[in-house]
Order: C-alpha cells, then structure tokens, then sequence
C-alpha cells in the first residue's frame, strides 16, 4: 500500500517487446502498442487508457444520477474523442458525448451536464495533478 492514499499501489511490469500488464488490485490490465507502432495490439495503448478512464468514470457517476431519479440509463453510451497535440506530445482536447436512451426532463439537463463534469478522472485532468517519478536501480539479493 502507499503510504499517503492507503491503496494498494498499480504495479506495471513487462511482458515482452512492448507489451506490459498493470496489476490493479486483483486485476490484469493489459496495454500494448498498434502494429503500426511496433506493438502486437494485445490491449490498448497506454494513452488510450486515459479516454478510457476518462469516459467510464463519467459513465458511472451519469449512470448513478439516473439510477438513483429513476431516469432511463440502460442503453447509455459515453464517447470519448481524443485530439493530439505536440510540445510536448500528448493528448490536447477530450470531447466527451454522453447518449442517453431516451429524452430526459429539462431540468435534469444542467445538472447532468454538472454531474457528468464532475468525476474524478474530469477533476484530475481539468485541474491537473502533480506527477512525481523516481528512477531506482534494483538492489542485487545477497547470496
């Protein structure tokens, strides 16, 4: 566990070429290049993930807004689009589409409009978290 969150940490190791499994609690997460990239494509690319991220978390907290008024959600769909950017390379722009099954009442719209911007992955990007990383050297075991 890390110390400042309590939770267990993800741990990433390498599977091969360019191939590497992320545990996630009890979890296997599988992440790899396309082909054109040199990869196998036996999983999603690592940046991928963050779309992925991005768009089940707002999945989730529309699916609970709905679920707790009794609105429709079975059906829900949540499309995320990523736009690339340069200096330094990255992903510039999410556009997030959430399609609901059926029309709701107006006056649910802003608020799911609010509800949908207000998961933790759309906090973490919008507002930006500090990244710390340390590169260690294994230390050898002792015979």
């Amino acid at each position: 566990m890390t110390a400042a969150s309590g939770r267990p940490a993800i741990v990433v190791t390498h599977e091969g070429g360019v191939t590497f499994a992320a545990k996630v609690r009890s979890h296997r997460v599988v992440v790899d290049q396309p082909l054109q990239a040199g990869g196998s494509d036996s999983g999603p690319a690592p940046i991928e993930l963050l779309a992925v991220s991005l768009g089940t978390c707002v999945a989730y907290y529309v699916q609970q807004f709905c679920h707790i008024r009794r609105l429709p959600y079975e059906g829900m769909r949540v499309e995320v689009e990523t736009i690339g950017a340069a200096n330094p390379h990255r992903i510039g722009r999410f556009t997030v589409r959430v399609v609901l099954p059926e029309e709701i009442p107006e006056h649910y719209s802003a608020m799911l409009q609010r509800v949908a911007q207000s998961c933790p992955a759309h906090n973490t990007l919008h507002a930006g978290a500090d990244v710390v990383v340390r590169v260690e050297s294994a230390i050898p075991v002792s015979a």
